[in-house]
């Protein structure tokens, strides 16, 4: 083919229409982050744990694993290639994946364009519908149940009941994707006398051909889907067997706005756990202790700790040993930066920011984040206010009501949520505050307290709980009523109970009332009764005010 040189490439001058007419093989070479994910996960278990394992064995292996599919087959699907969505996750917990063949259609299956193909598959593979298969079908279908899922497919039905050639079935494909009418047609008529002297009688002609054309505007690669698939069982597989390699490496990976149902997932499949930082372990990345199975949170994802302050932490220590005290610390992070604080956020002039990217907001967020808890023998989360005292003499100023007021100082629960608030790590003690609560005698007798992990078996369903959880979102919603015919409002929440996330619904009625005090309760507790539903949506329990239902917001 003719050929020119673009910044120093060498660049095809036909485009890949002309190169497909031209007879010529065109691939497509996807980079992900997947795959660099996977290699990280890879290099720390053969290190860790002495072994020999690369992707290569693992996608070239039996790709059987009993464990994978049941772990994918319950949901826990989190940094898992392409099923981690919510959607998909859903679809796999209907499917109930038992092969990797499975894990291949689904792939293709779960697009808008292939939806309705969903319940179809399940159906089939759980045996409550037979599949049908039209004449000449069976070969190319039996693996997808009679569903067209794979452009392979439609491939092989155009050679055995159209007597189409290989290469003629691949042209069809893509006449029929790129709506080509006159070429099709010029197909049609060939198919047709092609599965008339093959015996296919025309009623199923006909329909095969109308599977064909409708098929073809969607239908996926199976090439395609059995990569990705083989991708998505070579990180289950390292889950599974390697959980804390594997939850290392996902969460050093992982959006802000992943890490709690990560962290969920991992308390409930592993044993591997994720704890607060420490001032004389934790690292810039995720660091682990394998004979623990301890994740130590990481100093870079805490609030205000750009790179350079992490960096300037880090190498203090490894140059003159562990920190032994937050005056130790200060001590030595600041010595070249001999200034006297009026608060906090007082700002640092430009020659002390170049040496010293520490500044006073760091000290806090280090603090309240728990680094300092074991190195200043910290019993609880509320000794925290003595380590903030220390730091604040150290660096010459008072504490403001604003920051730590008078009435929250002795209250766990406030300690707890700022530390989620400054690191995204936190537990709450919630049936510690609901128990304390000013609403509980009320909701005694009538309600029992439930975490948002107890309503998830299918028994809860119809039960109706007391609950303390923090709000992490509030949004209205409206919809036009049946009844009234007029526009309706309602709010759906989403709750947090350390690492497990739930929805709430609260209805027109309730939510009339309840609205004052709902519409602002983001990052606030509440406490309310409710009673648990079943959502088909979600496809699991969540919870929904009733009449009667009472609240408080702290």
């Amino acid at each position: 083919m003719p050929i020119k040189k673009v910044d120093g490439i060498l660049v095809s001058e036909n485009d890949g229409y002309e190169l497909d007419e031209l007879g010529l093989l065109k691939n497509d070479c996807l980079a992900t982050k997947e795959l660099s994910k996977i290699h990280q996960t890879l290099d720390l278990v053969n290190t860790v744990y002495h072994q020999d394992i690369t992707l290569e064995k693992l996608a070239t292996g039996s790709l059987d694993d009993e464990k994978v599919y049941e772990v994918l087959a319950n949901g826990c699907t989190q940094n898992v290639f392409q099923f981690s969505s919510h959607g998909i996750t859903k679809f796999l917990t209907e499917m109930k994946p038992s092969n990797i063949g499975d894990l291949i259609a689904a792939n293709a299956l779960y697009r808008p364009a292939t939806m309705g193909n969903l319940d179809d598959y399940v159906n089939c593979k759980k045996g409550l519908v037979a599949p049908v298969y039209l004449w000449g079908t069976y070969n190319s279908l039996k693996d997808t149940f009679g569903l067209v899922v794979f452009q392979e497919q439609i491939v092989m039905m155009a050679r055995e009941v159209g007597g189409f050639s290989l290469g003629e079935g691949v042209k069809l494909v893509k006449f029929v994707s790129k709506k080509k009418t006159d070429k099709i047609r010029a197909m049609k008529d060939k198919f047709m006398i092609g599965a008339k002297n093959n015996g296919c009688p025309q009623e199923d002609a006909d329909k095969i051909w109308a599977q064909i054309e409708a098929a073809g505007t969607y239908c996926f690669n199976k090439s395609h889907a059995t990569a990705y698939a083989v991708t998505a069982y070579a990180g289950a597989w390292l889950k599974v067997h390697y959980p804390t390699a594997f939850y290392t490496v996902a969460l050093q990976w992982a959006d802000d706005n992943e890490l709690v149902a990560l962290m969920g997932e991992m308390e409930a499949i592993s044993n591997a756990k994720v704890v607060p930082p420490d001032i004389n372990v934790s690292e810039d990345i995720f660091h682990t202790d394998y004979n623990t199975n301890e994740i130590f949170w990481s100093i870079s994802r805490i609030k205000q700790l750009g790179a350079k302050a992490v960096q300037w932490i880090i190498d203090e220590r490894k140059k003159n040993g562990e920190f032994t005290s937050i005056t130790n610390f200060i001590d030595r992070i600041f010595k070249y930066k001999r200034k006297k604080y009026e608060y906090w956020d007082d700002p640092d002039n430009e020659d002390e920011a170049t040496r010293c990217p520490v500044n006073a907001r760091c000290v806090l967020n280090l603090i309240l984040a728990g680094c300092f808890d074991k190195v200043e023998h910290a019993g609880s989360v509320i000794e925290r206010y003595a380590i903030i005292e220390k730091a604040a003499e150290q660096l010459g100023f008072e504490i403001k009501e604003k920051d730590i007021p008078v009435d929250m100082r002795g209250k766990h629960y406030f300690w707890s949520q700022q530390q989620v608030k400054v690191s995204g790590i936190g537990s709450v003690d919630y049936k510690r505050i609901y128990d304390n609560s000013a609403i509980k005698p009320q909701l005694k007798g009538r309600v029992s307290y439930a975490t948002l992990q107890s309503i998830t078996p299918n028994e809860m369903d119809g039960k109706k709980v007391g609950v303390c959880a923090t709000v992490v979102e509030v949004e209205e919603k409206k919809f036009k009523s049946k009844k009234t015919g007029g526009e309706e409002t309602f709010c759906k929440l989403l709750l947090q109970q350390n690492n497990d996330l739930c929805e709430c619904i609260v209805w027109p009625e309730e939510y009339k009332s309840m609205r004052p005090q709902l519409i602002d309760s983001k990052n606030k507790l509440i406490i309310f009764s409710a009673t648990v539903k079943y959502s088909d949506y979600a496809g699991k329990n969540n919870l929904q005010f009733m009449k009667r239902s009472l609240l408080e917001v702290l």
